[in-house]
C-alpha cells in the first residue's frame, strides 16, 4: 500500500489519479466526547472511463476522528481527513 498526503484548499478542486476531489466546507467542532474534531464536506468524482463522471461517488461530511461515520467507498483509493486549516 502507498500513502500520499494531498492538500486541498477550501473551494478548490484537485485531481488525484482518476479522482476529482472538492472541499466545500472545512472546520473544527468541539463536544464533550471529542476535542476539536476536524470535519469537512467533500465531493468526490471518479473520472475513469468506466465510471459516469457526472455522478459523485462521495458527497458528504467526513470526520478526522472517525472516518467510518461516513465512509468513502472506492475499490482502489481510501480518503481520510487529517486536518482543516482555515487560512
Amino acid at each position: 500500500a502507498k500513502t500520499s498526503k494531498i492538500t486541498i484548499n477550501l473551494g478548490e478542486t484537485k485531481k488525484f489519479g482518476p479522482l476529482e476531489i472538492k472541499v466545500l466546507k472545512c472546520g473544527k467542532i468541539s463536544s464533550e466526547n471529542m476535542n476539536n474534531d476536524n470535519v469537512a464536506y467533500l465531493q468526490v468524482k471518479d473520472l475513469s472511463v468506466s465510471q459516469n463522471e457526472k455522478v459523485f461517488i462521495f458527497n458528504g461530511w467526513t470526520f478526522s476522528s472517525d472516518p467510518t461515520l461516513a465512509p468513502f467507498d472506492h475499490a482502489i483509493y481510501d480518503l481520510q481527513l487529517i486536518t482543516c486549516n482555515n487560512v
